[in-house]
């Protein structure tokens, strides 16, 4: 029969490996949400600055 400390030992082990199974799924899943953000803000970034870019070129030509 095992002792007390030999099945304590290997239930921590257990819950250490779900806990850092666990934390490196939720880091996974933060920077796959951090990377969408950053896709859609260069996705708003670049069309702010076409319009900016039309609203220029429209003022400096004057009306027509």
């Amino acid at each position: 029969m095992e002792r007390f400390s030999d099945r304590a030992m290997d239930a921590l082990v257990w819950v250490v490996f779900v806990v850092l199974f666990v934390g490196a799924a939720l880091v996974v899943k933060v920077a796959a949400a951090l990377l969408v953000v950053l896709i859609v803000l260069a996705l708003l970034l670049g069309l702010t600055l076409r319009v900016l870019r039309r609203t220029r070129s429209t003022r400096r030509r004057g009306p027509h």
